[in-house]
């Protein structure tokens, strides 16, 4: 199957998440880049094995004057991948970063930023993965991070749905003349729409691009999907359960995709053939920081940048992790995002903190919280660039909005 392509650590040159304000001098354009605030956005907190994703990366100036800096999207963007294990830390999954050509500009490129004004670059996982074909995820269930040097990072989740019903699409045949032979070869082409259900929804799911294999979605004995041969994206929330699915095409490749639910009511909806990926100017949120260790009873400041929209409030929740032992507390987080880690842990487990828009509650942003049992030989540590203690004091509530 094609793998994921979003999972990776962003060596944005010099860009630091947290913003000083300082008097503009004549500080060289890449002196500049460390006052810029920078975030890693990714337009899902859950995706389904072989899912489309798409990585934002924005770097805003919050001073009030113009800045000129180094372009913070050029060659030097590469990244490492990670995933959570059951103890609670991040694993690196490859012994090299990861570095998209896709993020390759002209050495010595430069912009200038207005006061407030941000700059973004959109990436799809194309050559990001090592291995991968397509903009899409792995397919092993878990917690993966992307964290980078200058302290921007995301954390999302991929989820293991349940394979309802599939059809594959006979599209016009993909043709090329055979350079060996000088004739014309036909192959036999297919779109694939699928339902997949999870956490008691079902969403119907449409490939991006034709492929010359007549069944794409991959399952175990129990029916959960493992893998999908095709980069896809979800097309709409279905109302119910599917039952059966079946699609068929026009002479402009566009499809008719018919489904019908466990009570015998069918609906349609008309895909066109030529699929975009997500627009890069939806709003996107990211922490500062996306994973951090705690002991018992610390107190951690979050701090969550939302980027294209006016309105910059969160509002926070906290749950536990799988594979957090039984009876683990997750803690608590406040309106102002202010996460008191549970007392008496007696075993690394972790904790997820989610972000989401008052402005677009379609979007969040996820952050791990390492827990570990209290050691004086031990000192936890902020091991990112944006999360830092405070004093401790009671959390008022464990889901409450809050202004960043």
């Amino acid at each position: 199957m094609s793998t994921f392509g979003i999972l990776f650590k962003a060596a944005i040159p010099a860009a630091i998440l947290s913003c000083t304000l300082i008097a503009q001098t004549t500080i060289a354009p890449a002196g500049n880049n460390v006052r810029l605030v920078s975030t890693i956005g990714v337009d899902r907190s859950v995706y389904f094995p072989g899912e489309e994703a798409v990585l934002t990366l924005t770097a805003r100036n919050a001073g009030s004057a113009a800045l000129e800096v180094a372009s913070p999207f050029s060659a030097f963007g590469c990244f490492e991948l990670s995933r959570l294990s059951p103890m609670g830390s991040m694993v690196p999954l490859f012994p090299r970063p990861v570095c998209p050509l896709r993020l390759v500009e002209p050495a010595g490129a430069k912009m200038v930023l207005g006061p407030g004004e941000e700059s973004r670059v959109t990436v799809s996982g194309d050559d990001l993965w090592p291995g991968s074909s397509g903009s899409t995820v792995p397919g092993t269930a878990g917690y993966y991070q992307i964290a980078g040097v200058s302290g921007a990072s995301a954390v999302f989740r991929i989820a293991m749905p349940r394979l309802e019903a599939a059809a594959a699409v006979r599209i016009h045949d993909i043709t090329y003349n055979d350079p060996a032979t000088g004739r014309e070869v036909r192959l036999p082409a297919y779109m694939h729409a699928f339902s997949l259900r999870w956490n008691n929804q079902s969403y119907l799911c449409v490939a991006l691009s034709p492929s010359l294999r007549d069944k794409a979605v991959a399952t175990d004995s129990a029916g959960n999907v493992t893998a999908v041969g095709v980069p896809y994206r979800r097309l709409a929330t279905l109302p119910g359960p599917v039952a059966s699915l079946e699609g068929t095409a026009n002479a402009q490749d566009n499809l008719a995709i018919t489904w019908a639910n466990t009570r015998g009511t069918s609906q349609i909806v008309l895909v066109a053939g030529n699929q975009q990926s997500g627009a890069s100017d939806a709003v996107q949120v990211g922490l500062e920081s996306a994973f951090e260790r705690l002991s018992s009873a610390d107190t951690l400041q979050l701090s969550a940048k939302v980027a294209g929209a006016v309105n910059r409030t969160v509002s926070w929740s906290v749950a536990l992790a799988p594979g957090a032992p039984a009876g683990a507390q997750a803690g608590a987080v406040t309106a102002t995002g202010v996460y008191t880690a549970p007392a008496g842990i007696t075993r690394p487990y972790a904790a997820i903190v989610t972000a989401q828009s008052e402005a677009d509650p379609s979007r969040s942003a996820v952050g791990v919280v390492a827990l570990q049992p209290r050691n004086q030989n031990t000192l936890a540590t902020a091991a990112g660039g944006g999360l830092t203690f405070v004093a401790k004091s009671p959390a008022t509530a464990s889901s409450s909005p809050g202004q960043q």
